[in-house]
């Protein structure tokens, strides 16, 4: 199922459909979550396993304390945009680390190098502090995708929790007509 969602997920990007193409993709991490945490509830393992197998690669190399202001995708940030997504149709994230966050959108480039962006920005007045956030639609998918890979990769006796069949009506009716 993983291949088939990645291949998807692929098509979607190539047809330049970008929503679609994340809203799949936040589906992964449910699903490898499900494998590795089975007895876990939902949120608790989706988050625990993007946190695991992608974002502890999320956080910026400068930020030794892991204390700072710097925003990051996080699990909580990830799933909060998931459900977001799945839920409301809508790329809100409800963090407690992102108080400007955006989706960013890049058609395919010859050498696939996409780039997000983070930062914190101080007014003079008052001293606020704001968070933002630039999430690459096609970075993200390409993180998610190498994730779900090698995982599903290392671990492929773990998601037998798949029962189900997809039949191509197109490729059936095809053989009928050459009987």
């Amino acid at each position: 199922m993983i291949d088939k969602i990645i291949e998807d997920i692929n098509r979607a990007l190539d047809s330049e459909a970008y929503l679609a193409a994340m809203t799949l993709a936040l589906t992964i991490p449910d699903i490898c979550g499900k494998a590795k945490y089975p007895n876990k509830g939902t949120g608790s393992r989706y988050r625990k396993w993007y946190d695991e197998y992608v974002g502890t690669y999320e956080r910026s190399p400068f930020d030794e304390s892991k204390e700072t202001n710097m925003p990051y995708l996080s699990g909580e940030v990830v799933y909060s945009l998931r459900n977001s997504m799945l839920h409301e149709g809508s790329p809100n994230v409800d963090s407690k680390t992102i108080d400007d966050f955006v989706l960013v959108i890049e058609k395919k480039k010859p050498i696939e190098v996409y780039s997000d962006s983070a930062g914190v920005t101080t007014t003079n007045y008052n001293d606020v502090c704001v968070r933002h956030y630039r999430l690459n639609v096609r970075r993200f998918c390409q993180v998610i995708i190498a994730s779900a890979k090698g995982y599903f990769n290392e671990n492929e006796e773990l998601f037998n929790f798949f029962n189900y069949t997809i039949m191509d009506w197109d490729v059936e009716v095809e053989k009928l007509r050459k009987l």
